[in-house]
């Protein structure tokens, strides 16, 4: 449901139903992720905790064991939302060096999309 809700761009309710996820499965790796992503770079700067993000992001990666491109890019975009953005920048390099060597193309290309806004100093904000 939390999926299908960001997927309408109804980020207020799928953070509701991520964290209902999270209580009932605290280490739901995609979960994780998927919150994590929302609070670091939802359009609505109500909606965005930087610091939760990482935290989020962080756990994602631990259990994946940084080796998901995607959890790695999550993390990026929530140190650029806390302003970190030498960690950003970083992290972007590692998520897209492992999104290239898994062939995840779309991804790849993200992280170097996102590695361009980090370097100029920006965070990343989703558009609805």
């Amino acid at each position: 449901l939390a999926q299908a809700l960001s997927q309408q761009h109804k980020s207020k309710e799928a953070i509701f139903h991520y964290r209902e996820t999270l209580r009932l499965k605290p280490d739901f790796a995609d979960a994780l992720n998927e919150l994590a992503w929302i609070l670091a770079t939802a359009p609505d700067s109500g909606l965005r905790s930087g610091t939760e993000a990482v935290q989020l992001a962080k756990r994602a990666c631990e259990l994946t064991r940084n080796q998901q491109a995607a959890f790695l890019t999550t993390l990026s975009a929530a140190h650029a939302e806390t302003g970190r953005f030498s960690d950003a920048i970083a992290t972007a390099q590692i998520a897209g060096q492992l999104a290239q060597t898994a062939g995840q193309k779309k991804i790849a290309a993200q992280d170097g999309e996102l590695l361009k806004l980090y370097q100029a100093g920006y965070p990343f904000r989703e558009t609805h």
